[in-house]
């Protein structure tokens, strides 16, 4: 079983990035791998009443993101916070607001002892304390302190992940909101932010991974990557120029909806783009 650590502000192992808080914590309580508190780090936020595009945009994320050998921290929380340490595992921080032998929610239970063995949890809690309603609100400013870039996946007007986006503010950090359905309740909080410029616009990964200097390898890497069957079909559709997603569904002979969720998923890892137009182009 993996020992707990105790670092003290003041340690070498202590981020410096936690020293900028108004309020850094005096103790953190580590369980882990130490050294991933030295990688470049980004933060990955969202509502747990997510939706399974946003679910999947955070995957993907943070599949890039540690791939590239960033560090991808995010709150545990169920929904995006989970999704976002799922893809990364190996490459993760979970940041608790509970002690590190305390499971919340129950539900992550599994994922929280994976991240344990493969990643770090983190907390300013002892153990054995359970939490309450101001600890989780106070954890989020620890999350958006480690990141050099702060990416909120999805949040309604009302989501806590808008916590994490103030300190991220407060802190001058880098950030990022994925844009969705203006209809859906999931997307209001992220869409408000980058319509009043607080978050620029996520369009790709890379976006995140060139604030890293990391976009043209993780291009490269994009670019020998094995694809799927499906997805060769696709690229094979899309190799002479750019197509309309009429001609896509004849060429393709799949559902409608299988079909938008292959595109999608396709354009979130780079191998496709999408056009004005309803176009795509091989990239």
């Amino acid at each position: 079983m993996t020992a707990v650590k105790i670092i003290k502000r003041g340690d070498s192992e202590y981020p410096r990035s936690l020293l900028a808080l108004k309020h850094p914590p005096a103790l953190l309580y580590a369980k882990g791998n130490i050294e991933l508190l030295t990688r470049p780090m980004v933060s990955v936020v969202g509502t747990r009443d997510c939706t399974r595009y946003g679910l999947m945009v955070a995957k993907e994320l943070g599949e890039q993101c540690a791939s590239a050998g960033i560090c991808v921290v995010s709150g545990l929380a169920e929904g995006i916070d989970a999704a976002a340490h799922r893809g990364a595992m190996g490459n993760t921080i979970a940041v608790l607001g509970n002690g590190l032998d305390c499971y919340y929610p129950v539900i992550n239970k599994e994922l929280q002892d994976e991240i344990a063995e493969h990643g770090l949890l983190l907390s300013e809690y002892p153990l054995g304390y359970h939490g309450d309603k101001t600890t989780f609100p106070q954890r989020n400013r620890i999350v958006a302190a480690l990141g050099r870039v702060v990416v909120a996946v999805e949040a309604d007007k009302h989501s806590g992940t808008l916590i994490t986006v103030r300190a991220a503010q407060a802190l001058a950090k880098q950030i990022f909101a994925v844009p969705g359905n203006i209809n859906c309740y999931a997307s209001q909080g992220t869409n408000d932010l980058i319509a009043k410029g607080v978050a620029k616009m996520l369009t790709a990964p890379t976006d995140v991974l060139a604030c890293f200097g990391s976009a043209e390898t993780v291009k490269d890497e994009t670019n020998t990557r094995q694809v799927t069957f499906e997805q060769k079909n696709i690229l094979d559709i899309l190799k002479t120029d750019e197509v309309h997603i009429d001609d896509i569904i004849v060429a393709s002979g799949l559902p409608v909806p299988e079909l938008s969720t292959l595109l999608t998923n396709m354009e979130m890892i780079g191998l496709i783009e999408k056009l004005p137009g309803n176009c795509y182009v091989a990239k």
